[in-house]
């Protein structure tokens, strides 16, 4: 795989060397044992058997170009190329196809490969070849996304965890229990999902966004250290970790924008800093946001709900506050409280207007 970018084209050459590497060492084998013993059937076999596997995994060049706004599919054989073209206009996105195969030893084995989706909904393999690689697929469907500036290209998930994440919070939201309204001017929404056994409730409101720039708040038991925003080597690994996680509260990727360069803040507030964990973009943004009004309801959440290192069953469960480009997002991971959407539809609603954001209420 090659890929190439300029201003008005995006070039990803797929070339399956791993195929054309065993096809060249059943060639070479093919004349050894042709030279040892002639011509035979054993040489016969192994020689079709690697012109079959170059024939099987040709290379495939694929070419978006924003002047023609078409997309190009060239695909090489050995006996001469066949192209195909698409329009920017019939394209719907991209995806990773996933395929399964088990062998004689009953060993499974998965490979992916990219597909465009046209508005019709058709699904066209876009390389003949498969990988084992799910990580480099999803980066070529994200890619071409974004140079098509198809819609979501910034949540499009480059690696298997986020893909199941996002896969398991669509399959498991709950219609019935969903919400929205306004409470003191603040315009909300409610949904709820489940990952595993556990309820996340996620709410969220447009009303004070953050373009460009995002501010974490994690719930942790208190005196605990932090799981986010460490420093060195294992705080970093720890970072990356938590990045894929995020997920789990039904955040998006686009949600935190300039993560892997993201800080924690320190708030001055030692109930605070006791117990929660943050990240942000940006320091000086991180510390405007975290102003008394802000830090209040989260120290006095804290005192009421602690987290325990230990879960009960009646343990109300992780909070976890994102400042980001959507809005104010307030997800538990865990049991509500007892009056259940009320208080964090009020802690929402506080922290928004902490901000200025929301209208006044009439």
């Amino acid at each position: 795989m090659n890929d190439q970018i300029s201003s008005n084209q995006l070039v990803i050459t797929d070339r399956p060397i791993a195929a054309w590497s065993i096809a060249v060492v059943m060639f070479c084998i093919s004349f050894v044992v042709l030279f040892i013993k002639q011509l035979s059937i054993a040489s016969v076999i192994i020689l079709a058997a690697s012109i079959l596997l170059i024939i099987l995994n040709p290379e495939t060049t694929i070419t978006a170009d924003s002047t023609l706004r078409t997309l190009t599919k060239t695909t090489h054989w050995i006996f001469g190329k066949r192209t195909t073209e698409f329009s920017f206009n019939e394209i719907a996105g991209f995806d990773v196809q996933t395929s399964r195969s088990q062998s004689s030893t009953r060993s499974q084995s998965t490979s992916y490969r990219l597909i465009l989706i046209k508005t019709t909904g058709e699904r066209v393999p876009l390389q003949f070849a498969t990988s084992s690689s799910y990580g480099v697929k999803a980066q070529q469907a994200q890619d071409l996304t974004r140079f098509l500036n198809l819609p979501g290209w910034e949540d499009k998930p480059t690696n298997l965890f986020q893909t199941a994440m996002q896969t398991q919070v669509a399959m498991t939201k709950n219609p019935a229990m969903a919400q929205e309204g306004t409470t003191s001017g603040v315009s909300w929404n409610i949904e709820v999902h489940s990952i595993g056994d556990k309820p996340v409730t996620h709410w969220i409101s447009g009303d004070f966004t953050c373009p460009g720039d995002f501010l974490l708040v994690s719930q942790k038991p208190a005196n605990s250290p932090s799981m986010v925003g460490g420093g060195g080597l294992l705080g970093s690994l720890v970072s990356m970790a938590y990045k894929q996680i995020l997920g789990l509260y039904g955040f998006l990727p686009s949600d935190a924008p300039g993560y892997d360069s993201a800080v924690p803040v320190p708030s001055g507030d030692t109930l605070f800093d006791r117990n929660f964990a943050t990240m942000t973009s940006s320091l000086s943004f991180g510390k405007s946001l975290l102003n008394p009004w802000t830090i209040t309801p989260f120290d006095h959440w804290a005192e009421k709900y602690p987290l325990k290192t230990v879960n009960a069953n009646d343990q109300v469960g992780q909070l976890a506050v994102l400042y980001s480009p959507r809005g104010v997002q307030v997800a538990i991971l865990g049991l509500l409280p007892p009056n259940e959407f009320d208080e964090i539809i009020a802690l929402g609603v506080e922290l928004v207007k902490a901000q200025g954001g929301g209208k006044p209420a009439g």
